[in-house]
């Protein structure tokens, strides 16, 4: 079953428990999500497209978080969609995991900051989704670095 499917699954569900805040999140999220696909070409929406879809709802609210003093009802209305967002994440690899598959993958590549797009490239490709980016790329730096 794709990320897609369950998010429809999930949607129907609250939406029959007539759970208004989730019902109205996941409707949103599921639209938006299927249109990726569909106007590139009229095709399914990736999984790696949904999860992408995901994080910038997250980074959209992060960001709205910043601006709302703490204990304000609102926050914690973001706060808990977020939380609901992150359920439909894959398990993020820790740092000291993630550490280890960049070294691993930078062994097969020159030790120079040229290195750089192949290791991510290489590391997108496998783990796409399971990493925070930022953090990656600080990790491959350093690596690369010696």
């Amino acid at each position: 079953m794709s990320l897609l499917d369950q998010i429809k699954i999930d949607l129907n569900e609250a939406r029959k428990a007539k759970n208004s805040p989730v019902a109205n999140l996941l409707s949103t999220l599921y639209a938006e999500t299927l249109m990726i696909g569909k106007n590139d070409g009229d095709r399914d929406t990736t999984e790696e497209e949904s999860v992408a879809k995901i994080k910038a709802f997250i980074k959209n609210i992060n960001e709205t978080l910043k601006t709302i003093p703490e204990g304000n009802e609102k926050r914690a209305e973001y706060e808990n969609e977020k939380t609901i967002l992150e359920k439909y994440l894959p398990t993020q690899i820790s740092e000291e995991e993630l550490t280890k598959i960049i070294e691993g993958i930078a062994e097969n590549h020159e030790k120079s900051m040229k290195s750089m797009g192949k290791v991510m490239g290489e590391l997108k490709g496998k783990y796409s989704g399971q990493f925070d980016g930022k953090l990656a790329s600080v990790l491959v730096k350093k690596i690369l670095a010696g």
